[in-house]
């Protein structure tokens, strides 16, 4: 079971992707947050295997949040999700240590496969 983290700051995004989530084999949301404070209090009461990240979280920063995600001692796989998936937000990105960048227009399937391989690349290096 892979257990997922959602951080997003639209409420009705966060529910949606915790429902699909929950409709599909292999995956369960293990909670949402809405900003850097939340994932911070959730990451500790959770500990997700992947934390799926929006890129812009009102005054916080995606790429700063994942860079601060990766720092962890054991640090969960990151998967930025963004409305607009940029060359330098790419760059930025895969510099932060996010395992891959989602647009949020982008095929369920496609979310799926990304949360899948940035799993299982932890998986095969522990």
């Amino acid at each position: 079971m892979i257990r997922v983290l959602v951080v997003d700051d639209h409420p009705v995004l966060r529910a949606g992707l915790e429902a699909v989530l929950r409709s599909e084999p292999g995956f369960v949301c293990v909670g949402t947050a809405s900003d850097g404070h939340e994932l911070v209090v959730m990451l500790r009461r959770t500990r997700p295997d992947v934390v799926l990240l929006d890129w812009h979280l009102g005054d916080d920063d995606g790429v700063a949040l994942c860079r601060m995600l990766r720092a962890e001692a054991a640090p969960p796989e990151v998967v930025l999700y963004t409305a607009n998936a940029q060359n330098d937000l790419l760059s930025a990105a895969e510099a932060a240590g996010a395992h891959a960048v989602v647009e949020k227009g982008a095929d369920i399937d496609h979310l799926f496969d990304a949360l899948r391989l940035a799993v299982r690349g932890r998986r095969e290096a522990a």
